[in-house]
């Protein structure tokens, strides 16, 4: 049984060495360089017959379905494994169905969910409502759905939570039951609120995985080196560790961020002064094959034409090191959100120099456990 509440104290396992924030073991073997060879499988320009203007948020269901968002469109889109449109979801809107203002969007067993500041809503695979649950998603962010109905969440920028601690919790939308799975202690940095301006890679943030066929979840502070792992019941618990070093970002680098978003300059100070002057350790944790998969946090803005990724085994040895490298002329767009490992495929969203953009699926080869 999980407990409601409390300090839960992990004994460090694994000890393995980062080098900018991915990288390199210290044992004698050390981890090998993986090639992970894309392979084209298609891209999306246009939908509807409307050339993609502001694409954003891809997310990969467990049948391989993705959903992505047209910020410009106020729309959401639902896509099989092929490419073609399935159908459309979550307009901006008050009635039933639609979403005032949409935050983020999360696969969830056979369904997929949109985050609202004060609502999560449910769709169908094929983008057809379900319902919507009470939800404030600044202080419960949902970090992983393990179905429809479970989810653990945690605050979404970890210098919003109180008191010095951040609380991941565990909720079950069916029932109500709501409980305390971790709580993390935050240093000064993390401490910082966000004033609002969350930037993904930089903010000191909650990140979580789960591998679907051990039912184990992954998870950690992004602006920490340590690995938190946990059958999904808050039993048999561990951790593995690494030390690395952490890219610079500096004042220009935010402002540029925020240029693109009409913002007042006192709140883009406010904003910018609450933010680390570092990227994160790691962007994201991802599961494959049974496999730990940490996404490199290494930078914002058009310089991402690349992800640099590191590959663990469950209990944390360090196998692979590797970068996924886009097509010349292009870089991941908007977010380092935008670029998403699922089973045998990586899905990016992207821009050139002209403005374009577009989103590619491609086949990636990945290691076997």
């Amino acid at each position: 049984m999980m407990r409601k509440a409390g300090w839960l104290m992990l004994a460090l396992a694994t000890v393995v060495i980062v080098c900018g924030g991915c990288a390199k073991q210290s044992d004698v073997s050390g981890p090998k360089e993986w090639t992970f060879q894309l392979t084209k499988v298609w891209e999306i320009q246009q939908m509807g017959g409307e050339a993609l203007l502001r694409p954003g948020e891809p997310r990969v269901g467990d049948d391989g379905t993705m959903y992505f968002r047209d910020f410009d469109q106020q729309l959401s889109y639902v896509v099989d494994t092929d490419g073609a449109l399935v159908g459309t979801f979550a307009a901006r809107g008050d009635e039933e169905g639609n979403v005032p203002m949409y935050i983020n969007c999360f696969p969830a067993g056979d369904q997929v969910v949109i985050g609202a500041p004060d609502k999560l809503h449910f769709f169908t695979e094929e983008g057809d409502f379900v319902k919507s649950i009470s939800n404030n998603l600044f202080v419960r962010f949902p970090l992983l759905f393990r179905n429809e109905n479970e989810f653990w969440a945690a605050p979404g920028a970890l210098g919003d939570a109180p008191e010095g601690t951040a609380a991941v919790t565990y909720v079950d939308a069916a029932t109500g039951e709501e409980q305390t799975f971790y709580d993390f202690t935050l240093t000064d940095e993390e401490k910082k609120p966000s004033g609002g301006g969350v930037i993904v890679g930089l903010t000191p943030q909650a990140k979580m995985a789960i591998d679907r066929q051990s039912d184990r979840v992954y998870f950690g502070k992004n602006s920490d080196t340590v690995i938190h792992w946990s059958a999904a019941d808050g039993t048999q618990r561990g951790s593995f560790s690494f030390t690395g070093s952490r890219r610079p970002v500096s004042e220009a680098d935010k402002r540029q961020h925020f240029a693109k978003f009409n913002i007042p300059e006192d709140r883009i100070s406010m904003m910018i002064a609450a933010l680390p002057d570092q990227m994160a350790y790691y962007n994201g944790i991802q599961i494959v094959n049974g496999l730990v998969y940490l996404l490199g946090a290494g930078s914002i803005g058009s310089a991402m034409i690349g992800q640099d990724v590191n590959i663990y085994s469950p209990d944390g040895r360090h196998l692979y090191y590797g970068r996924i490298h886009l097509d010349d002329g292009w870089h991941v767009f908007g977010s380092l959100d935008n670029l998403q490992l699922a089973d045998g495929f990586v899905y990016v969203v992207q821009e050139n120099e002209a403005g374009d953009k577009r989103v590619v699926k491609y086949a990636v080869a990945l290691p076997e456990a």
